[in-house]
């Protein structure tokens, strides 16, 4: 008997990254096409792209992370401090990871040690970090020659960018994380049953702290990233990043219910955005067309998981009856 050939939501989300390829390289005469652009989009979203690593576990775990954006923005701004009074790169870049770490653990303390909503917990540091990002009150801005800015603003072999490559190395680490440990086993756990994964001798608790940090930690990277894309942080960078992730995420295949999903999905997520900026870009349209695009993305990807969870639940209901009325005519 011939197994029946499955589609999977991986599959259908290359599909539609490779016939957008297809539609703004028709649209832009072929502009698109070449492998010189096509690389290089990734270097728009790639920054993104590893704080959405980190977001997928803390959605899977149906919780949620506001305040990413200015998590990056303060650790952007430590390591530029830290660079301008020492005149150290490795040490501004340790710096940079540490203030990451740091304001990772602040939400998952907060998240690990009470029952507020992560909502209501990431919304409240949100706007904290984003008071710590005025207190610098200060723009930093560098220029070629800057060890951060020329590595992470270079191309390998005049093609492949730096950010590119720093994308997929984290993601390669997110992905043995989720699919080859016993903690990515338990983080989808906590998302369909919290209590059952307490109840099974496992601290759920404790893994959501470190879910919440390692947010931080890629918070950090992104910040490192953004400054040799942009060669420049300021107060209002962060504006609206937060939720271009949890698109990114969602956009994925990662239930906001929890329990569902996976970096691999919000890899290829991150390419799709990639395109569509670029493409958007080529075709001269401006940046209000693409925050259109992304909020419809957001709350169409939000029904469509709304609509399989309830189906979920209907199928759930009817198996169960079904047993019911089995165990009465037994």
């Amino acid at each position: 008997m011939r197994k029946k050939f499955k589609v999977s939501y991986e599959l259908v989300m290359v599909l539609i990254l490779v016939a957008m390829c297809l539609l703004f390289g028709v649209l832009t005469d072929g502009l698109f096409l070449k492998p010189k652009t096509m690389i290089g989009c990734t270097s728009d979203v790639a920054y993104l792209g590893v704080q959405a690593m980190s977001m997928t576990l803390i959605i899977l775990t149906a919780g949620i992370d506001l305040s990413v954006s200015y998590q990056m923005v303060c650790s952007a701004m430590v390591c530029a401090t830290v660079y301008n009074m020492s005149g150290s790169a490795l040490v501004a870049i340790i710096a940079c990871i540490a203030s990451g770490f740091v304001f990772g653990a602040m939400n998952g303390i907060i998240a690990a040690k009470t029952p507020i909503n992560p909502w209501l917990i990431t919304m409240s540091t949100m706007y904290i970090f984003q008071a710590i990002s005025w207190f610098f009150g200060s723009s930093y801005a560098f220029s070629a020659g800057n060890p951060i800015v020329d590595v992470l603003n270079m191309k390998i072999g005049g093609v492949v960018p730096t950010q590119l490559i720093v994308l997929l190395v984290v993601y390669a680490v997110f992905w043995v994380l989720e699919k080859k440990t016993t903690f990515g086993r338990y983080t989808h756990a906590i998302g369909h049953n919290e209590n059952a994964v307490n109840f099974s001798g496992i601290n759920a608790n404790r893994m959501k702290f470190w879910i919440y940090t390692l947010g931080g930690l890629t918070s950090a990277i992104a910040a490192l990233m953004y400054m040799g894309r942009s060669w420049q942080v300021n107060q209002e960078t962060g504006f609206n990043m937060n939720i271009e992730v949890i698109a990114l995420v969602v956009l994925g295949g990662t239930s906001t219910a929890g329990g569902v999903g996976g970096v691999t999905g919000s890899l290829i997520a991150c390419l799709i955005i990639g395109v569509l900026k670029k493409g958007l870009a080529l075709m001269g349209l401006p940046g209000t067309v693409y925050n259109f695009i992304v909020g419809l993305v957001l709350i169409g990807s939000l029904i469509f998981f709304a609509y399989l969870q309830k189906r979920k639940k209907m199928v759930s209901r009817k198996m169960a009856i079904e047993n019911m009325d089995e165990q009465k005519v037994a």
